[in-house]
């Protein structure tokens, strides 16, 4: 090798284990972690044309997780979806749940989560959980973690059914069912 060569392989390999040492570093929770994969769930979906009334926002809806709610809040201020802004609106697990084009649903059983799926059932609603077994249920994407790794899998049968489209760019990162 020569010598510029062995210096550009040094200051990469420098590079990178800084990088490594300030990741590590960063405070970043379990909850912004999921807001963060909630958002850009959003930003690679994409919903039937004319859905969202010109004037109106995207909503996204957290039901059971107040944290992964408040983080999701901070991460979607001021940013927008299609020329729409963004909204978020806790729910009750239990409650009427409002129009919702996202829906994250965390800390309920199995059966509590499934009168919320079946309600969306066929309606172009993002559903996503951390639930075990939520794609059985119906739901479109589910968090786990692997290795100490955030990873998601997505149920396509259950995207196609809602009518959404999930951009590919997304797809090649999920976890086979």
């Amino acid at each position: 090798m020569t010598g510029s060569r062995v210096n550009r392989t040094r200051a990469t390999i420098a590079v990178l284990l800084l990088m490594r040492v300030l990741v590590s570093a960063q405070d970043v929770t379990e909850s912004a972690l999921k807001a963060a994969f909630i958002y850009n769930f959003a930003l690679f979906t994409e919903w039937p044309s004319g859905l969202v009334p010109a004037a109106e926002p995207y909503v996204l809806c957290v039901s059971g997780d107040a944290a992964v709610g408040d983080a999701l809040e901070r991460a979607v201020k001021g940013r927008s979806l299609a020329g729409h802004r963004m909204t978020v609106s806790q729910v009750a697990p239990a409650g009427t749940l409002r129009p919702c084009h996202v829906l994250y649903i965390s800390h309920v059983t199995a059966g509590q989560a499934t009168p919320l799926v079946a309600g969306l059932r066929d309606l172009p609603v993002l559903t996503i959980s951390d639930i075990e077994g939520f794609a059985e249920l119906g739901g479109i994407a589910r968090f786990f973690f692997e290795h100490g790794q955030l990873r998601f899998s997505v149920q396509l049968e259950a995207v196609k059914r809602a009518h959404l489209q999930i951009s590919s760019r997304l797809l090649i990162l999920a976890k086979p069912n």
